[in-house]
């Protein structure tokens, strides 16, 4: 009689499994199959009632996004009402990536909340190019524009109208939105 060798100490023997037990756990296989994944609602008259969901955008900065053609990019504003400065930021259609513009500065041209006749006549305010060490933008090129006013220190809503913008090779002229709403759902 010859001792058993250590491989033959710690392997466990595995008994194959019997035809028919393989064929049911395959067959409760394939009846579950269905069931996962499956797209259809419990009551059918649920299916004519459910809304498609709706598309959306998140600012990554917290501000309010104005909308550029039918989707084809984003500029976000930043309002500091206490220090009256307008910070704007440049994305594209999904409002997730920075993209950089040539010109050196956005014009704004600034109306009344409200269509009051006694409201001051409507103002432009600039929005300068900003540069970064940090991301190498440059006046010029750049995603990110700032201005400063004394008509938006303590202001929470107001209409304006951007005057043009070039990006990403298209033109965009009179966008009209409002603050802090935008215009993501204008027609």
């Amino acid at each position: 009689m010859s001792l058993p060798t250590s491989a033959e100490k710690t392997l466990p023997r595995i008994r194959p499994l019997t035809s028919s037990v393989s064929l049911g756990l395959i067959a409760a296989a394939c009846l579950m199959l269905p069931a996962i994944g499956s797209a259809e609602p419990a009551n059918p008259q649920d299916a004519s009632t459910e809304q498609p969901p709706e598309h959306e955008h998140h600012a990554p900065h917290g501000g309010t996004l104005v909308v550029l053609g039918e989707e084809f990019a984003h500029l976000e504003l930043v309002l500091d009402s206490q220090a009256g400065r307008l910070t704007a930021y440049a994305l594209d259609g999904e409002a997730e990536q920075p993209i950089r513009v040539a010109q050196p500065t956005l014009e704004l041209i600034m109306h009344a909340a409200d269509a009051d006749s006694a409201a001051p006549p409507p103002a432009t305010l600039s929005l300068n190019a900003v540069g970064s060490v940090l991301t190498g933008e440059t006046a010029g090129d750049t995603s990110e524009f700032s201005g400063q006013s004394d008509l938006l220190k303590g202001t929470r809503h107001f209409a304006a109208t951007l005057a043009k913008i070039q990006i990403k090779g298209q033109d965009f002229h009179d966008v009209p939105f409002q603050f802090p709403e935008g215009n993501e759902h204008e027609e």
